[in-house]
Protein backbone atom coordinates (compact mmCIF):
# COMPACT_ATOMS: atom_id res chain seq x y z
CA UNK A 1 0.00 0.00 0.00
CA UNK A 2 1.75 3.12 -0.94
CA UNK A 3 1.63 5.12 1.89
CA UNK A 4 2.22 8.65 1.31
CA UNK A 5 -0.69 11.31 0.77
CA UNK A 6 0.25 13.71 -1.89
CA UNK A 7 0.23 16.77 0.28
CA UNK A 8 3.71 15.30 1.64
CA UNK A 9 4.89 13.94 -1.11
CA UNK A 10 4.41 16.91 -3.17
CA UNK A 11 7.69 18.36 -1.24
CA UNK A 12 9.57 15.43 -1.23
CA UNK A 13 13.49 16.10 -1.62
CA UNK A 14 14.57 16.37 -5.94
CA UNK A 15 16.15 15.47 -4.93
CA UNK A 16 40.63 -21.30 -19.96
CA UNK A 17 39.81 -20.95 -16.37
CA UNK A 18 42.84 -23.20 -18.32
CA UNK A 19 43.46 -26.70 -16.81
CA UNK A 20 47.48 -27.06 -17.33
CA UNK A 21 48.55 -30.75 -16.20
CA UNK A 22 51.75 -30.90 -14.81
CA UNK A 23 53.80 -33.18 -12.68
CA UNK A 24 55.13 -30.27 -10.58
CA UNK A 25 53.03 -28.13 -8.53
CA UNK A 26 51.10 -25.32 -10.12
CA UNK A 27 49.02 -22.35 -9.45
CA UNK A 28 45.15 -22.09 -10.27
CA UNK A 29 44.46 -19.04 -11.69
CA UNK A 30 40.40 -18.43 -11.86
CA UNK A 31 38.59 -15.39 -13.21
CA UNK A 32 35.03 -14.84 -11.53
CA UNK A 33 33.51 -15.22 -14.99
CA UNK A 34 34.53 -18.67 -14.89
CA UNK A 35 34.12 -19.35 -11.12
CA UNK A 36 30.28 -20.10 -11.91
CA UNK A 37 30.93 -22.37 -14.41
CA UNK A 38 29.41 -25.30 -12.54
CA UNK A 39 26.29 -23.25 -11.70
CA UNK A 40 23.54 -24.81 -13.14
CA UNK A 41 21.15 -22.07 -15.10
CA UNK A 42 17.56 -22.49 -14.33
CA UNK A 43 14.53 -22.82 -16.63
CA UNK A 44 13.29 -19.80 -15.42
CA UNK A 45 16.32 -17.76 -15.53
CA UNK A 46 16.23 -14.56 -18.45
CA UNK A 47 17.99 -10.90 -18.06
CA UNK A 48 17.04 -9.68 -14.71
CA UNK A 49 14.26 -6.99 -14.92
CA UNK A 50 14.35 -4.25 -11.86
CA UNK A 51 12.20 -1.52 -11.41
CA UNK A 52 12.62 1.84 -9.43
CA UNK A 53 9.31 3.93 -8.42
CA UNK A 54 10.03 7.65 -8.14
CA UNK A 55 8.15 11.29 -8.03
CA UNK A 56 9.44 14.85 -8.13
CA UNK A 57 13.05 13.61 -8.78
CA UNK A 58 12.29 12.26 -12.82
CA UNK A 59 10.63 16.06 -13.50
CA UNK A 60 11.80 18.65 -11.04
CA UNK A 61 15.21 19.97 -11.40
CA UNK A 62 16.09 15.94 -13.15
CA UNK A 63 18.93 16.57 -15.27
CA UNK A 64 21.01 14.74 -12.72
CA UNK A 65 18.45 12.45 -11.49
CA UNK A 66 17.77 11.16 -15.26
CA UNK A 67 21.48 10.65 -15.80
CA UNK A 68 21.94 8.99 -12.01
CA UNK A 69 18.81 6.46 -13.41
CA UNK A 70 20.17 6.11 -16.88
CA UNK A 71 23.64 4.58 -15.56
CA UNK A 72 22.29 2.88 -12.28
CA UNK A 73 21.51 -0.90 -13.91
CA UNK A 74 17.74 -0.62 -12.72
CA UNK A 75 16.17 -1.49 -16.06
CA UNK A 76 12.65 -0.25 -15.70
CA UNK A 77 11.38 3.42 -14.80
CA UNK A 78 8.22 4.16 -12.69
CA UNK A 79 6.53 7.63 -12.78
CA UNK A 80 4.57 8.23 -9.68
CA UNK A 81 2.00 8.99 -9.77
CA UNK A 82 -0.62 10.27 -12.24
CA UNK A 83 -3.77 11.55 -10.76
CA UNK A 84 -6.97 11.32 -13.26
CA UNK A 85 -9.31 14.00 -11.69
CA UNK A 86 -13.22 14.09 -12.49
CA UNK A 87 -13.07 15.73 -15.76
CA UNK A 88 -10.59 13.50 -16.94
CA UNK A 89 -7.25 15.85 -16.38
CA UNK A 90 -4.22 14.41 -15.96
CA UNK A 91 -1.72 15.14 -13.21
CA UNK A 92 1.35 14.33 -11.64
CA UNK A 93 1.22 14.49 -7.77
CA UNK A 94 -1.23 17.22 -7.72
CA UNK A 95 2.37 19.86 -8.96
CA UNK A 96 2.78 18.71 -12.89
CA UNK A 97 -0.41 18.97 -15.09
CA UNK A 98 0.15 16.85 -18.24
CA UNK A 99 -3.35 16.51 -20.12
CA UNK A 100 -6.38 17.83 -20.52
CA UNK A 101 -8.85 18.33 -22.77
CA UNK A 102 -7.26 15.82 -25.06
CA UNK A 103 -4.21 17.84 -25.10
CA UNK A 104 -0.69 17.73 -23.68
CA UNK A 105 0.20 20.27 -21.71
CA UNK A 106 3.04 19.19 -19.24
CA UNK A 107 5.52 21.46 -21.50
CA UNK A 108 3.96 23.95 -20.25
CA UNK A 109 5.72 23.18 -16.66
CA UNK A 110 8.68 20.92 -17.73
CA UNK A 111 9.62 21.37 -21.46
CA UNK A 112 12.23 19.13 -20.49
CA UNK A 113 9.92 15.89 -19.11
CA UNK A 114 9.67 14.24 -22.58
CA UNK A 115 13.11 14.88 -23.50
CA UNK A 116 14.12 13.39 -20.18
CA UNK A 117 11.94 10.56 -20.64
CA UNK A 118 13.92 9.80 -24.06
CA UNK A 119 17.29 10.03 -22.37
CA UNK A 120 16.39 7.60 -19.86
CA UNK A 121 16.56 4.65 -22.37
CA UNK A 122 20.18 5.62 -23.29
CA UNK A 123 21.36 3.74 -20.23
CA UNK A 124 20.10 0.57 -18.64
CA UNK A 125 16.41 1.86 -18.38
CA UNK A 126 14.66 -0.27 -21.01
CA UNK A 127 10.86 0.60 -20.12
CA UNK A 128 9.34 3.57 -18.81
CA UNK A 129 5.95 3.14 -17.02
CA UNK A 130 3.61 5.97 -15.59
CA UNK A 131 1.82 5.31 -12.70
CA UNK A 132 -1.93 5.70 -11.94
CA UNK A 133 -3.38 5.98 -8.26
CA UNK A 134 -1.95 5.39 -4.96
CA UNK A 135 -3.68 4.66 -1.63
CA UNK A 136 -5.34 8.27 -2.16
CA UNK A 137 -9.36 7.90 -2.48
CA UNK A 138 -10.00 9.37 -5.88
CA UNK A 139 -8.38 8.18 -8.96
CA UNK A 140 -9.75 5.27 -9.74
CA UNK A 141 -13.12 6.17 -8.51
CA UNK A 142 -12.96 8.85 -11.31
CA UNK A 143 -11.81 6.54 -13.94
CA UNK A 144 -15.08 4.47 -13.36
CA UNK A 145 -17.39 6.94 -13.66
CA UNK A 146 -15.93 8.57 -16.51
CA UNK A 147 -15.35 5.35 -18.17
CA UNK A 148 -19.59 4.58 -16.89
CA UNK A 149 -20.56 7.86 -18.78
CA UNK A 150 -18.21 8.52 -21.76
CA UNK A 151 -17.00 5.12 -22.05
CA UNK A 152 -13.92 3.92 -23.73
CA UNK A 153 -14.06 5.00 -27.48
CA UNK A 154 -11.95 7.66 -29.18
CA UNK A 155 -13.89 10.90 -28.51
CA UNK A 156 -13.86 10.21 -24.42
CA UNK A 157 -11.52 12.39 -22.71
CA UNK A 158 -9.55 9.39 -21.37
CA UNK A 159 -9.13 8.13 -24.56
CA UNK A 160 -8.11 11.60 -25.93
CA UNK A 161 -5.68 12.46 -22.97
CA UNK A 162 -3.97 8.97 -23.10
CA UNK A 163 -3.79 9.44 -26.71
CA UNK A 164 -1.98 12.72 -26.35
CA UNK A 165 -0.06 11.47 -23.55
CA UNK A 166 1.55 9.02 -26.18
CA UNK A 167 2.26 11.05 -28.70
CA UNK A 168 3.90 13.78 -26.10
CA UNK A 169 5.99 11.02 -24.82
CA UNK A 170 6.44 8.22 -26.98
CA UNK A 171 9.09 6.50 -24.77
CA UNK A 172 6.58 5.47 -22.16
CA UNK A 173 5.86 1.81 -22.66
CA UNK A 174 3.23 1.30 -19.88
CA UNK A 175 0.70 2.37 -17.18
CA UNK A 176 0.70 0.97 -13.64
CA UNK A 177 -2.73 0.67 -11.94
CA UNK A 178 -2.41 1.66 -8.45
CA UNK A 179 -5.57 0.94 -7.27
CA UNK A 180 -5.89 0.55 -3.38
CA UNK A 181 -9.48 1.30 -2.55
CA UNK A 182 -12.00 1.03 -5.82
CA UNK A 183 -11.93 -2.66 -7.26
CA UNK A 184 -14.29 -1.73 -9.84
CA UNK A 185 -13.71 -4.57 -12.49
CA UNK A 186 -15.57 -3.60 -15.54
CA UNK A 187 -14.29 -0.17 -15.89
CA UNK A 188 -10.38 -1.81 -14.97
CA UNK A 189 -11.21 -3.93 -17.81
CA UNK A 190 -12.65 -1.47 -20.28
CA UNK A 191 -10.21 1.00 -19.27
CA UNK A 192 -6.71 -1.49 -19.87
CA UNK A 193 -8.04 -2.66 -23.04
CA UNK A 194 -8.44 0.93 -24.39
CA UNK A 195 -4.98 1.59 -23.07
CA UNK A 196 -3.47 -1.63 -25.02
CA UNK A 197 -5.23 0.24 -28.08
CA UNK A 198 -3.31 3.07 -27.73
CA UNK A 199 -0.36 0.87 -27.45
CA UNK A 200 0.40 0.56 -23.99
CA UNK A 201 1.21 -2.12 -21.80
CA UNK A 202 -0.57 -2.79 -18.64
CA UNK A 203 1.26 -3.40 -15.13
CA UNK A 204 -0.86 -3.90 -12.05
CA UNK A 205 0.12 -3.02 -8.39
CA UNK A 206 -1.58 -4.80 -6.06
CA UNK A 207 -0.83 -5.19 -1.89
CA UNK A 208 -4.17 -7.03 -1.65
CA UNK A 209 -7.18 -8.49 -3.03
CA UNK A 210 -5.22 -11.30 -5.15
CA UNK A 211 -8.49 -12.27 -6.57
CA UNK A 212 -9.87 -9.44 -8.24
CA UNK A 213 -6.46 -8.48 -9.66
CA UNK A 214 -5.61 -12.09 -10.92
CA UNK A 215 -9.51 -11.96 -12.58
CA UNK A 216 -8.65 -8.38 -13.62
CA UNK A 217 -5.37 -9.69 -15.98
CA UNK A 218 -7.85 -12.49 -17.30
CA UNK A 219 -10.00 -10.47 -18.61
CA UNK A 220 -8.35 -8.09 -20.26
CA UNK A 221 -5.29 -10.51 -21.73
CA UNK A 222 -8.62 -12.49 -23.05
CA UNK A 223 -9.96 -9.17 -25.07
CA UNK A 224 -6.38 -8.38 -26.20
CA UNK A 225 -3.41 -10.65 -25.17
CA UNK A 226 -0.51 -9.37 -23.73
CA UNK A 227 -1.68 -6.03 -22.68
CA UNK A 228 -1.06 -6.91 -18.95
CA UNK A 229 1.99 -7.72 -19.30
CA UNK A 230 3.80 -7.63 -15.66
CA UNK A 231 2.37 -7.21 -11.92
CA UNK A 232 4.20 -5.27 -9.51
CA UNK A 233 3.65 -6.82 -6.44
CA UNK A 234 3.94 -4.56 -2.90
CA UNK A 235 5.77 -6.64 -0.29
CA UNK A 236 6.32 -3.71 2.16
CA UNK A 237 4.04 -0.98 4.04
CA UNK A 238 0.33 -2.47 3.83
CA UNK A 239 1.77 -5.65 1.29
CA UNK A 240 3.81 -6.63 4.35
CA UNK A 241 4.32 -10.36 4.29
CA UNK A 242 3.31 -10.88 0.61
CA UNK A 243 5.29 -13.48 -1.33
CA UNK A 244 5.23 -13.61 -4.91
CA UNK A 245 6.00 -17.38 -4.42
CA UNK A 246 1.85 -18.03 -2.86
CA UNK A 247 -1.07 -16.48 -3.39
CA UNK A 248 -0.35 -14.54 -6.32
CA UNK A 249 -0.14 -16.41 -9.82
CA UNK A 250 -1.31 -14.66 -12.70
CA UNK A 251 -0.50 -17.28 -15.02
CA UNK A 252 2.56 -16.66 -17.74
CA UNK A 253 2.77 -13.00 -16.13
CA UNK A 254 5.43 -12.40 -14.47
CA UNK A 255 5.43 -11.03 -10.66
CA UNK A 256 7.93 -8.27 -9.63
CA UNK A 257 7.71 -7.73 -6.14
CA UNK A 258 8.87 -4.51 -4.24
CA UNK A 259 10.63 -3.75 -1.29
CA UNK A 260 10.95 -0.34 0.48
CA UNK A 261 14.75 1.20 1.11
CA UNK A 262 12.99 2.36 4.81
CA UNK A 263 12.92 -1.31 5.79
CA UNK A 264 15.98 -3.00 3.69
CA UNK A 265 19.07 -2.28 3.13
CA UNK A 266 20.78 -3.21 -0.57
CA UNK A 267 22.07 -6.48 1.40
CA UNK A 268 18.75 -7.29 2.67
CA UNK A 269 17.35 -6.67 -0.42
CA UNK A 270 19.31 -9.13 -2.34
CA UNK A 271 18.54 -11.61 0.46
CA UNK A 272 15.02 -11.51 0.55
CA UNK A 273 14.77 -11.47 -3.62
CA UNK A 274 17.57 -14.57 -4.01
CA UNK A 275 15.59 -16.33 -1.34
CA UNK A 276 12.34 -15.58 -4.00
CA UNK A 277 14.44 -16.64 -6.84
CA UNK A 278 14.94 -19.76 -5.51
CA UNK A 279 11.89 -20.51 -4.32
CA UNK A 280 9.57 -20.12 -7.70
CA UNK A 281 12.51 -18.47 -10.19
CA UNK A 282 11.27 -14.84 -10.06
CA UNK A 283 12.38 -12.94 -12.76
CA UNK A 284 12.66 -9.14 -11.17
CA UNK A 285 11.99 -7.04 -8.29
CA UNK A 286 11.59 -3.73 -8.05
CA UNK A 287 12.26 -0.41 -5.11
CA UNK A 288 10.04 1.82 -3.34
CA UNK A 289 11.34 4.93 -3.31
CA UNK A 290 13.75 6.57 -5.47
CA UNK A 291 12.69 9.73 -3.94
CA UNK A 292 14.87 8.34 -0.41
CA UNK A 293 17.95 8.06 -2.02
CA UNK A 294 18.16 10.80 -4.67
CA UNK A 295 21.95 11.01 -5.61
CA UNK A 296 23.63 9.62 -2.50
CA UNK A 297 24.73 6.34 -4.58
CA UNK A 298 21.95 3.45 -3.06
CA UNK A 299 20.73 3.65 -6.24
CA UNK A 300 23.40 1.77 -7.93
CA UNK A 301 23.12 -0.92 -4.96
CA UNK A 302 19.68 -1.34 -4.91
CA UNK A 303 19.87 -1.94 -8.70
CA UNK A 304 22.74 -4.27 -8.66
CA UNK A 305 21.17 -6.06 -5.67
CA UNK A 306 17.95 -6.73 -7.69
CA UNK A 307 19.92 -8.18 -10.98
CA UNK A 308 22.04 -10.44 -9.02
CA UNK A 309 19.28 -11.58 -6.81
CA UNK A 310 17.23 -12.75 -10.08
CA UNK A 311 19.83 -12.91 -12.90
CA UNK A 312 19.88 -16.81 -12.14
CA UNK A 313 23.03 -16.78 -14.55
CA UNK A 314 26.83 -16.73 -14.35
CA UNK A 315 26.75 -12.93 -14.88
CA UNK A 316 25.00 -12.42 -10.78
CA UNK A 317 28.60 -13.00 -9.35
CA UNK A 318 29.11 -9.17 -10.13
CA UNK A 319 26.36 -7.27 -8.14
CA UNK A 320 27.37 -4.30 -8.53
CA UNK A 321 28.70 -2.20 -11.20
CA UNK A 322 31.54 0.50 -11.43
CA UNK A 323 33.65 -0.44 -8.61
CA UNK A 324 36.36 -0.43 -11.29
CA UNK A 325 36.39 2.42 -14.15
CA UNK A 326 38.15 4.12 -17.14
CA UNK A 327 40.53 7.03 -16.03
CA UNK A 328 38.21 10.23 -17.63
CA UNK A 329 34.84 7.85 -17.45
CA UNK A 330 31.86 9.52 -15.63
CA UNK A 331 29.78 6.99 -13.47
CA UNK A 332 27.25 6.80 -10.74
CA UNK A 333 27.89 5.34 -7.50
CA UNK A 334 31.46 3.83 -7.62
CA UNK A 335 33.06 1.39 -5.56
CA UNK A 336 31.66 2.93 -1.89
CA UNK A 337 28.44 3.92 -3.29
CA UNK A 338 29.42 7.82 -2.62
CA UNK A 339 30.97 8.53 -6.38
CA UNK A 340 34.72 6.99 -6.06
CA UNK A 341 36.06 3.85 -8.09
CA UNK A 342 39.47 1.60 -8.19
CA UNK A 343 40.82 3.29 -11.36
CA UNK A 344 41.09 0.55 -14.20
CA UNK A 345 44.23 2.49 -15.93
CA UNK A 346 46.13 1.52 -12.45
CA UNK A 347 44.95 -1.66 -11.69
CA UNK A 348 45.40 -3.66 -14.82
CA UNK A 349 42.89 -6.22 -16.21
CA UNK A 350 45.11 -9.16 -14.31
CA UNK A 351 47.21 -9.29 -10.78
CA UNK A 352 49.73 -11.70 -9.53
CA UNK A 353 49.80 -12.03 -5.25
CA UNK A 354 50.80 -15.16 -3.16
CA UNK A 355 51.23 -17.50 -6.17
CA UNK A 356 47.67 -16.84 -7.61
CA UNK A 357 47.09 -14.74 -11.06
CA UNK A 358 43.85 -12.73 -10.89
CA UNK A 359 41.45 -11.78 -13.65
CA UNK A 360 38.94 -9.02 -12.73
CA UNK A 361 35.85 -7.95 -14.08
CA UNK A 362 35.51 -5.65 -16.97
CA UNK A 363 35.66 -2.50 -16.14
CA UNK A 364 32.92 0.25 -16.06
CA UNK A 365 30.30 -2.71 -15.77
CA UNK A 366 29.49 -5.01 -13.36
CA UNK A 367 32.60 -5.76 -11.81
CA UNK A 368 32.75 -6.13 -7.79
CA UNK A 369 31.03 -8.06 -5.36
CA UNK A 370 29.53 -6.79 -2.66
CA UNK A 371 29.24 -8.60 0.18
CA UNK A 372 25.12 -10.26 0.87
CA UNK A 373 25.55 -13.34 2.21
CA UNK A 374 25.85 -15.25 -1.04
CA UNK A 375 27.46 -18.66 -1.72
CA UNK A 376 29.59 -17.97 -4.79
CA UNK A 377 30.14 -21.46 -6.99
CA UNK A 378 34.45 -22.01 -7.31
CA UNK A 379 35.91 -25.02 -9.96
CA UNK A 380 35.25 -27.69 -7.50
CA UNK A 381 39.33 -29.02 -6.62
CA UNK A 382 41.49 -29.83 -3.97
CA UNK A 383 43.17 -26.32 -2.67
CA UNK A 384 45.35 -25.85 -0.48
CA UNK A 385 44.29 -22.16 0.43
CA UNK A 386 41.33 -19.74 -1.08
CA UNK A 387 42.89 -16.37 -1.89
CA UNK A 388 40.83 -12.76 -2.00
CA UNK A 389 41.33 -9.67 -3.48
CA UNK A 390 39.51 -7.49 -1.55
CA UNK A 391 38.88 -4.05 0.52
CA UNK A 392 36.53 -2.55 2.75
CA UNK A 393 34.56 0.82 2.35
CA UNK A 394 33.17 3.40 3.87
CA UNK A 395 35.72 2.72 7.07
CA UNK A 396 37.31 -0.39 8.25
CA UNK A 397 35.22 -3.67 8.38
CA UNK A 398 36.43 -5.79 11.08
CA UNK A 399 35.57 -9.43 12.37
CA UNK A 400 33.94 -10.51 8.90
CA UNK A 401 33.13 -14.14 8.95
CA UNK A 402 33.75 -15.94 5.72
CA UNK A 403 33.04 -19.84 4.84
CA UNK A 404 34.66 -21.64 2.59
CA UNK A 405 32.45 -25.15 1.82
CA UNK A 406 33.97 -28.51 0.84
CA UNK A 407 31.85 -31.26 -1.18
CA UNK A 408 31.38 -33.62 1.50
CA UNK A 409 28.65 -30.96 3.42
CA UNK A 410 31.75 -29.52 5.91
CA UNK A 411 32.68 -26.22 5.88
CA UNK A 412 35.86 -23.84 7.18
CA UNK A 413 34.95 -20.67 9.04
CA UNK A 414 37.16 -17.55 8.76
CA UNK A 415 37.13 -14.43 10.80
CA UNK A 416 39.08 -11.49 8.63
CA UNK A 417 38.87 -7.58 9.16
CA UNK A 418 39.40 -5.83 6.48
CA UNK A 419 41.01 -2.97 5.92
CA UNK A 420 39.34 0.87 4.51
CA UNK A 421 40.79 1.11 1.15
CA UNK A 422 42.56 4.60 2.24
CA UNK A 423 43.85 3.27 5.37
CA UNK A 424 45.91 0.19 5.80
CA UNK A 425 45.02 -1.05 9.44
CA UNK A 426 47.58 -4.22 9.17
CA UNK A 427 44.97 -6.36 10.72
CA UNK A 428 46.30 -10.13 10.85
CA UNK A 429 46.19 -12.18 7.52
CA UNK A 430 45.85 -8.71 5.41
CA UNK A 431 48.51 -7.34 3.34
CA UNK A 432 48.35 -4.65 0.34
CA UNK A 433 48.16 -6.55 -3.23
CA UNK A 434 48.62 -3.12 -5.08
CA UNK A 435 48.74 0.17 -4.27
CA UNK A 436 47.57 3.00 -6.24
CA UNK A 437 48.39 6.67 -6.42
CA UNK A 438 45.09 8.27 -6.72
CA UNK A 439 41.60 6.39 -7.43
CA UNK A 440 38.74 8.09 -9.91
CA UNK A 441 35.60 10.74 -9.09
CA UNK A 442 32.59 10.12 -10.25
CA UNK A 443 32.58 13.40 -12.33
CA UNK A 444 35.87 11.79 -14.37
CA UNK A 445 38.40 13.41 -12.21
CA UNK A 446 40.91 12.17 -9.85
CA UNK A 447 41.30 11.73 -6.33
CA UNK A 448 44.63 11.90 -5.94
CA UNK A 449 45.88 10.10 -2.72
CA UNK A 450 46.83 6.65 -2.31
CA UNK A 451 44.35 3.64 -2.32
CA UNK A 452 44.74 0.15 -1.66
CA UNK A 453 43.44 -3.52 -2.68
CA UNK A 454 44.40 -5.82 0.15
CA UNK A 455 45.00 -9.58 -0.03
CA UNK A 456 43.95 -12.50 2.28
CA UNK A 457 44.56 -16.21 2.31
CA UNK A 458 42.56 -19.00 3.86
CA UNK A 459 44.10 -22.12 4.34
CA UNK A 460 41.70 -25.11 3.51
CA UNK A 461 42.41 -29.22 3.97
CA UNK A 462 43.49 -30.13 0.48
CA UNK A 463 42.54 -33.67 1.66
CA UNK A 464 39.13 -32.53 0.35
CA UNK A 465 37.13 -30.67 -2.29
CA UNK A 466 36.35 -26.88 -2.45
CA UNK A 467 33.45 -26.11 -3.83
CA UNK A 468 32.26 -22.48 -2.78
CA UNK A 469 32.62 -19.72 -0.50
CA UNK A 470 30.07 -17.98 1.54
CA UNK A 471 30.37 -14.02 2.17
CA UNK A 472 29.75 -11.88 4.74
CA UNK A 473 26.74 -10.12 4.86
CA UNK A 474 27.89 -6.90 4.37
CA UNK A 475 27.59 -4.80 1.29
CA UNK A 476 31.12 -2.13 2.38
CA UNK A 477 32.93 -5.67 2.28
CA UNK A 478 34.07 -5.43 -2.12
CA UNK A 479 35.47 -8.38 -3.23
CA UNK A 480 36.65 -7.81 -6.61
CA UNK A 481 38.70 -11.30 -7.32
CA UNK A 482 39.02 -14.89 -5.99
CA UNK A 483 41.59 -17.90 -6.80
CA UNK A 484 42.52 -21.02 -5.25
CA UNK A 485 45.86 -22.59 -5.23
CA UNK A 486 46.41 -26.50 -4.72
Amino acid sequence: MKVFERSFRNHRRELSTQSIKSRIRRTVAVALVVLLAGVVETPSSRAATSGIFGGGPFYNNAANNINEIKNSGFTEAVVWNIEVKGNGDLNFNGEFPLCSGGAYIGDQTHPDFASNMAALKTGTIKRITFSIGSSNVGDWQDVKALVDAQGTGSSSILYRNFQALKAAIPSVDALDFDDENSYDQSSTVQFAVMLGNLGYHVALDPYTNAGYWTSVASSVNVQLPGTVDSVHLQAYAGGAGNNPCSGWNFGSVPVFPGLWDQNDTPSQVQAIMSGWHAQCGIAGGFMWLYDDFVGNGLVTQYASAINSAVSGGSNGIYNQSSGIVSDGAAFSGGLDGVGYAYSANLLGSTLGWNGVNFTFGPANGADVIGGAGQTITLTATRASSVSLLATAVNGAQTSQVFLVNYTDGTSATFTQSLSDWFVFGQYPGESIAKSMSYRDTSSGGEDGRTFNLYGYTFVTDNSRTVKSITLPNNFQVKVLAIGLLP
